[in-house]
């Protein structure tokens, strides 16, 4: 399925809200109106500079014409047919591109529809595992198993014997009564049980709901890439910005005391801020990358949490889950722009080729923190690289998703068993780069690696996760990773898809589940 986001629907409808006329806008903007239609009926993409002239003509920002939104909507909706719901009813992936620009509004819909459908499944799911292992809920099933039992065993002693004696009658009939009491009273604990666990979740989780606030703005904010700056040349002019500068800061400044201390003081997460005694206490098993970024974080939570709480205001979020998760990873983002300012870091990476290892040396940084800084180099005018970004555990749980390359990302289920963010996990803490080719021919420049994170000694167990960042190889040569990669060879890409159900690679020897019929335009 080609990977041209249909926004013709949004010049075409933008236009005619301010008055403009075809010929009106292509001339303003420098093409033939005969161009513009071709642009209006999604025949034709644009992107660079004819993109900045025609937001700047139809006064909207850049984002909104980078087809970002239609491009989700294509890889979820994509994702969505290949769910074995809809064997019966098989939806063409060919049609999708003139669903989205016929009917958006109705798409979205559709996507929210399906969501809660996802959500209630894996509710059922849950609630079935529950069922199977849960002491309590494993007893209680057996209790009640056993009054219908009895309850049936009186019912049908009556419906047989129409002569029993009025003695035995009422025993049986007490029986009776007593046997749905505890029916009754069995029934109301499990439901009571139920009641205090996670009931009745949302159509879309929060780690959905931010996913979207962050596609939704091309993961840039420019209020915080402002305020950090302003920020950072108030803490240290010079530019440094180290560990030490952030702490006498927070001293001198907010009169807070930080300690450093034993793991075993401390949680598993290696840090802690107790309000009541302005006190921030840091592990002394956190690596300094960690403990920097921390510090980094609490200064933009002390004097910039409004600027936060103003994106979070403007954002479409439906739960205080979703808002919560929103402000953590905002208030991350926060942190990386006034440790990683955005001219020098832009200007840097492309001197080292995007060496996301030099990098980490130069701004004193953990490779996750470099590769989620690179993800945000979006400002109009300015761009970076368009990055994806994926991180996973070592069961293959999504916890981080971004996508700017055009690749989709999967959402409701697990990624290609042939991407290397998999393969990395075989050599921990290895840079490893992979050329691969998706079945629409796309190629794309992936890079993964294995990473451990500790907060502790021996007994404290570490996480381990894989970190991949990539690019469309169109901009390879400016990838140090990509040197050596027969990017010129077609042939020696590694064929990958998407997932196994979207996947039309009747070949892969790794397939986990059938082809869904609708991967076949």
């Amino acid at each position: 399925m080609s990977r041209q986001a249909p926004i013709g629907h949004r010049i075409r409808g933008r236009r005619k809200d301010i008055g403009l006329t075809q010929n009106a806008l292509a001339k303003a903007a420098g093409i033939s109106p005969s161009y513009l239609n071709l642009i209006e009926h999604n025949r034709r993409a644009i992107g660079g500079a004819l993109l900045l002239r025609l937001a700047g003509v139809l006064e909207i920002q850049p984002h909104a014409l980078s087809g970002s939104e239609e491009s989700r909507l294509l890889a979820d909706l994509g994702e969505a047919a290949t769910d074995p719901v809809f064997r019966e009813t098989p939806l063409a992936q060919r049609d999708f591109p003139a669903m989205i620009a016929a009917a958006p509004g109705m798409i979205s819909a559709f996507l929210t529809l399906y969501r809660a459908y996802r959500s209630g499944l894996e509710e059922i799911n849950n609630l079935s595992e529950r069922l199977s292992h849960d002491p309590f809920l494993a007893e209680a099933s057996h209790s009640i198993l056993t009054r219908i039992t009895s309850i049936r065993t009186v019912a049908e002693i009556f419906d047989d014997y129409d002569d029993l004696p009025a003695e035995q009658r009422a025993r049986f009939n007490a029986t009776l009564v007593r046997e749905s009491q505890r029916l009754a009273e069995s029934a109301t604990e499990i439901f009571n049980f139920l009641e205090r666990g996670d009931a009745g979740r949302p159509a879309a989780s929060p780690a959905e709901e931010v996913d979207d606030l962050l596609y939704d703005n091309a993961n840039h904010f420019p209020t915080l890439e402002e305020r950090a700056e302003n920020m950072r040349t108030a803490i240290d002019p010079t530019g440094g910005l180290f560990l030490t500068d952030l702490i006498k800061h927070l001293e001198r400044r907010h009169s807070i005391k930080v300690d450093r201390l034993p793991p075993e003081d401390l949680s598993v997460t290696g840090f802690d801020w107790n309000r009541e005694t302005a006190t921030l206490r840091f592990s002394r098993a956190m690596p300094i990358t960690s403990a920097r970024f921390q510090a980094a974080r609490m200064i933009c939570r002390l004097e910039g949490e409004d600027a936060v709480n103003d994106v979070l205001n403007r954002a479409n979020l439906g739960t205080d889950a979703a808002r919560l998760r929103a402000g953590d990873a905002l208030m991350s983002y926060f942190a990386a722009a006034m440790l990683f300012p955005y001219d020098d870091f832009r200007a840097e990476a492309q001197t080292l080729r995007h060496d996301i290892e030099l990098l980490q040396q130069r701004f004193a940084a953990s490779w996750e923190q470099i590769c989620h800084r690179l993800t945000t180099l979006r400002r109009p005018g300015n761009e970076g690289i368009p990055f994806h970004f994926m991180r996973t555990d070592i069961a293959g749980n999504i916890s981080k998703r971004f996508s700017a390359s055009g690749l989709q990302l999967p959402r409701y289920s697990g990624a290609c068993p042939r991407w290397v963010v998999h393969e990395a996990y075989l050599t921990p803490e290895r840079v490893i780069p992979q050329f691969v080719r998706l079945p629409d021919d796309s190629e794309y420049l992936f890079i993964a690696r294995a990473v451990r994170t500790g907060r502790g000694g021996y007994r404290v167990p570490q996480s381990v996760h894989s970190v991949m960042i990539g690019c469309d190889t169109a901009f390879a040569r400016d990838i140090v990773y990509a040197d050596g990669l027969p990017l010129d060879t077609p042939q020696a890409a590694v064929p990958v898809g998407i997932g196994c159900r979207q996947c039309p690679r009747a070949d892969c020897l790794q397939r986990a589940y059938a082809a869904s019929d609708t991967t076949n335009p």
